[in-house]
């Protein structure tokens, strides 16, 4: 799965800014939550930085040291504060060694791509010091019904709704926020669809084991039900370490 994603997001990079809206407003979103929470000189870490929609929030923060992981994406060409220390910490999350005593570790619109994000929200929770913040999105089983009610299977392996993120925390940490969002988008038909999920580097994990045919007769269902929308279905959960 792990090479799968690398591919399929590498060969996409140059689109995924433009393509990616739902993606940037759920950083926007978990962006807003953690500013009032964060002092400046923080030290923090983000999971799968991407192209930096959450990375521009956080750099607003004067951090005062910033790991940054993704993998595949190259840091992004960002203008930090002049005290901010920024180090790369490539490859896959879920076999990196965390620096410890983090005021901070975010991520957003990552975990659903892991196997087991229990065991990373675990080892997070180790990484921070008492007081910490961890603050996470995924997407929730629900997301994409409309694919889903055209039989295709889902398109990560992780999902998890608010509910499900916060059941998987560590005990020793407290539940600050939790909630499901609905980001629906619409488009013009089954073929625009299916570019907007390719530009954001999914569609070789939800229509890719499909024929040319099998794809050609998928979008012909999908433009006779009518308008074509695609439902986002995040999911959100921010917690402090006791």
């Amino acid at each position: 799965m792990i090479p799968r994603i690398a591919a399929g997001f590498a060969r996409h990079l140059a689109s995924y800014d433009t393509a990616a809206t739902a993606q940037a407003q759920i950083a926007d979103r978990l962006a807003a939550r953690i500013a009032p929470l964060i002092t400046p000189a923080a030290r923090m870490l983000e999971l799968g930085h991407g192209t930096g929609f959450l990375t521009r929030q956080l750099a607003r923060l004067d951090p005062g040291e910033v790991w940054l992981n993704d993998l595949v994406a190259p840091l992004p060409a960002l203008r930090w504060p002049d005290a901010t220390r920024v180090r790369a910490l490539p490859g896959d999350a879920a076999a990196l060694r965390f620096p410890a005593g983090l005021d901070l570790i975010a991520s957003a619109s990552m975990l659903q791509w892991l196997a087991d994000p229990a065991a990373l929200l675990h080892r997070a929770a180790q990484a921070l010091r008492p007081g910490g913040i961890l603050a996470v999105s995924s997407f929730g089983p629900g997301n994409f019904p409309e694919l889903a009610g055209l039989g295709l299977p889902p398109g990560a392996p992780g999902y998890r709704d608010a509910a499900g993120l916060c059941a998987a925390l560590p005990e020793g940490m407290q539940v600050l926020a939790a909630w499901d969002e609905s980001i629906p988008l619409v488009f013009p038909d089954a073929r625009t669809l299916m570019a907007h999920l390719r530009a954001t580097g999914v569609n070789g994990l939800r229509a890719g084991h499909l024929s040319a045919p099998g794809l050609r007769d998928l979008m012909r269902q999908m433009n006779r039900a009518g308008p074509t929308t695609l439902t986002y279905r995040p999911s959100y959960c921010m917690a402090r370490k006791c």
